[in-house]
């Protein structure tokens, strides 16, 4: 664990807020990845949750915390399936415009 801080504290309260959420949970700041990174320790097969691609620990850690808890699966699945539709679409429409140019060319 040479490469982690444990984060007990913070000037907003995060890792209070998470641990309200889930008992379980811990932060961690990743000294390697330079990140911040949410472990559980209630978890098996490791205590790696998510991390977030910001610097700071903030309101934006907690809400990832919320939206991608376990009694929230379903919900995610469908956000991800309806954002993967609308990407595959875009692609496609993408592909025939080209397609169409080449050919009219």
């Amino acid at each position: 664990m040479k490469d982690y801080i444990l984060i007990e504290n913070d000037p907003l309260f995060i890792t209070d807020r998470l641990r309200e959420i889930d008992k379980t949970y811990f932060v961690l700041y990743n000294l390697r990845l330079k990140r911040y990174e949410v472990h559980s320790s209630g978890q098996v097969g490791g205590s790696y949750c998510f991390s977030l691609p910001f610097s700071s620990l903030d309101e934006r850690m907690v809400t990832e915390c919320l939206r991608t808890r376990r009694e929230n699966i379903d919900k995610v699945i469908k956000q991800l399936d309806e954002e993967n539709e609308k990407l595959e679409k875009r692609l496609v429409r993408e592909a025939i415009e080209k397609y169409v140019e080449v050919n009219i060319c």
